[in-house]
């Protein structure tokens, strides 16, 4: 069974490409207005007035006051559509209140920003933070605060927020220099919590230590960090929230500043986080870079890229090198259940090609399927160190799992020069991600202005069938469904993603609402969400038809227990089935699988290793499915229907 599936999915990828040229990307920063004075240091992606159509907010610069834009998207009205795009961004940066000080006749210092559903109403809220550098502190007065939507995006402050807890320790008068706000329910209780990368006070120390707030569900936050054992104290350029490990609860993974190697907080179910990046392989200086030195990540970006439903992780680095032995931007390999989850770094994976700089400048990036192959691709930025050569690279993911430069045959090398910051976008939900950047160039006095945002239409995806998913949290369960796991099941290629919110450099952020590519195949066989809440429950749709976005809010749920570590697992989908049924399992190569009819009669047996059971030659009705692994035994109800 298995070589007839890997053979359906290898003719599913020959049929289905595309050849790579100028016509995939096409620059139309103008178009969607976003103008000459359109510039970020920051990129956020998210949908701030609840229309689903994902908005853009930027940090136009460090040290400033007032540099928060906001850039709602809206319909093209102007101009016939045939002529120009369909949406385009208004300035909305007045209206909504952004930079507005809570108790100063003056705008704020922002210089890191996030949103998340904060008081758990179904809309995005914003923290905004401050970040110094080498004790530059110009606005001393300036704080970490929360801001509530109104649903309109429009913002206000919360009076005693909590946020008052993140200063310097050992000098109140100092803000916590921040880095990330990444969300997350850590204890499941329905509301979301945040946890704050933290950057440093000078560059020799004393180092800040990252937080964790726990959300009271009105905007107001509560130190939880000691008795939730978060105290690591190096600098940090963010942190991601994904669970790492497939027990349903989020895990943290650090960025740190060249200064440590990380850490994975494994989240230990009781309220408590425990560092196991040591014992499971994260490692961010694992390798020396160019000429030795130490490497800085700039962001983990969890992602299942080789679809077998654990999370890997890109690891964006600067200070790479191009030589034998040199570290560098490297995406690390979750090995799964049957090794402990842990991350195998992998350099061989991205194929470079010329032009390029030999002292790499990684700071951003960002998964998505380009092309809607069913494959996730990637774009990473570089800027900083060799102008001349520095630029985006975008890389194609071929049925091998090697990652291709194709950045040459798209055209836009010299377009794009020395990127920063990125997002990817559905803006105009048309089924494909495309992309907005900023594009630095040095001047002659060799400042950089991180200022140009530029926009990239994505016009090759939707040539593949796709389905884009919305999640609303049901009871028990964040409105944002922040950590929801989502499963896609179609063309015999199981995908599977996470809602995230304030994942990597400087918490970059995407949209909610998730896409996923579908080749050709005609019909989604089944959507399958696991929601973050206990007891843990899941909801399924079957039969779903292709290339729309389709809300999902567990008004149906099947409920369950999470197993505990050890325990034997099996999870199939979709329920009920018509011709395939998936299987997934941490057993051995030994354990058996066997199905049995209402008569008690064995209709099929083989290895737990298989990835599916063909039903289409069985009798409409109930079955028992059946896994035994030495002493363990676990057995699910399957109904078969026609």
């Amino acid at each position: 069974m298995r070589t007839i599936l890997v053979s359906l999915f290898l003719c599913l990828l020959t049929t289905t490409s595309f050849a790579q040229d100028s016509t995939w990307f096409r620059i139309i920063t103008q178009e969607v207005g976003l103008g000459d004075d359109a510039k970020a240091l920051r990129i956020n992606a998210a949908d701030l007035n609840g229309d689903h159509y994902p908005d853009i907010t930027v940090v136009r610069n460090i040290y400033r006051r007032g540099d928060i834009r906001v850039y709602l998207n809206e319909a093209n009205s102007s101009v016939p559509p045939a002529q120009t795009p369909p949406r385009r961004f208004t300035d909305w940066t007045a209206q909504s209140g952004v930079n507005a000080h809570p108790s100063l006749d003056t705008t704020k210092k922002s210089d890191c920003i996030s949103f998340g559903d904060m008081d758990n109403d179904g809309d995005l809220d914003l923290i905004n933070g401050v970040w110094m550098y080498r004790d530059n502190i110009p606005f001393k007065e300036d704080r970490t605060e929360v801001l509530l939507n109104d649903g309109n995006a429009v913002f206000t402050h919360v009076e005693n927020d909590g946020m008052e807890a993140l200063v310097d320790e050992a000098d109140p008068q100092w803000a916590l220099s921040c880095s990330g706000f990444s969300y997350l329910d850590y204890d499941l209780d329905g509301i979301l919590d945040v946890y704050v990368a933290a950057y440093w006070r000078t560059p020799n120390g004393p180092f800040h230590p990252d937080r964790l707030m726990k959300g009271n569900g009105d905007g107001t936050f509560a130190n939880v960090s000691q008795e939730a054992r978060v105290s690591a104290a190096w600098p940090m350029q963010g942190a991601s929230v994904t669970d790492w490990n497939n027990d349903g609860w989020q895990d943290v993974m650090t960025s740190p500043y060249c200064r440590s190697n990380g850490s994975l907080l494994r989240n230990e179910q009781d309220g408590k986080f425990r560092d196991v990046g040591p014992m499971v392989g994260y490692n961010a200086r694992k390798m020396q870079g160019d000429n030795g030195q130490n490497l800085c990540q700039w962001g983990a970006y969890p992602y299942d890229y080789d679809n077998d439903s654990d999370m890997d992780v890109l690891q964006v680095l600067v200070h790479g090198g191009l030589n034998s032995g040199e570290g560098r931007t490297t995406i690390a390999t979750n090995l799964g259940p049957a090794e402990d989850y842990d991350l195998v770094q992998e350099l061989g994976r991205l194929h470079r090609s010329d032009p390029q700089s030999y002292h790499l400048g990684n700071m951003d990036a960002q998964w998505l399927d380009m092309n809607n192959d069913m494959l996730a691709d990637i774009v990473i930025t570089e800027c900083e160190y060799l102008d001349a050569t520095d630029r985006p690279f975008f890389y194609l993911q071929g049925a091998d799992h090697q990652f291709y430069d194709i950045t040459p045959e798209l055209g836009l090398v010299g377009k794009i020069r020395s990127p920063h910051s990125l997002e990817a976008l559905d803006y105009d939900r048309d089924g494909d991600y495309d992309l907005v950047m900023n594009s630095n160039h040095f001047s002659a006095q060799g400042n950089t202005d991180r200022a140009d945002l530029v926009f990239l239409e994505n016009r090759i995806g939707n040539q593949n069938n796709w389905i884009g998913v919305q999640l609303t949290g049901p009871a028990g369960v964040n409105r944002t469904a922040v950590g929801a796991r989502v499963f896609v099941y179609a063309g015999g290629v199981r995908q599977m993603r996470e809602v995230q919110a304030g994942r990597g450099h400087f918490s970059g952020q995407q949209p909610l609402e998730l896409l996923f590519g579908l080749g050709q195949s005609p019909v989604v066989d089944s959507i399958v969400v696991r929601w973050p809440r206990q007891p843990f429950a899941h909801s399924t749709l079957t039969d779903v038809p292709v290339n729309q976005y389709v809300d999902i809010d567990g008004t149906v749920l099947a409920a369950g227990t999470a197993p505990a570590a050890g325990d034997l697992t099996l999870d199939i989908y979709p329920q009920p089935v018509r011709d395939v049924l998936q299987l997934r399992s941490n057993a051995g190569p030994d354990a058996r699988v066997e199905l049995f009819n209402a008569l008690g009669q064995r209709v099929y047996t083989g290895a737990a290793s298989a990835a599916w059971i063909d039903v289409q030659g069985l009798q409409p009705g109930l079955y028992l499915l059946r896994l035994q692994s030495g002493s363990q035994l676990r057995t699910r109800r399957v109904c078969v229907v026609r």
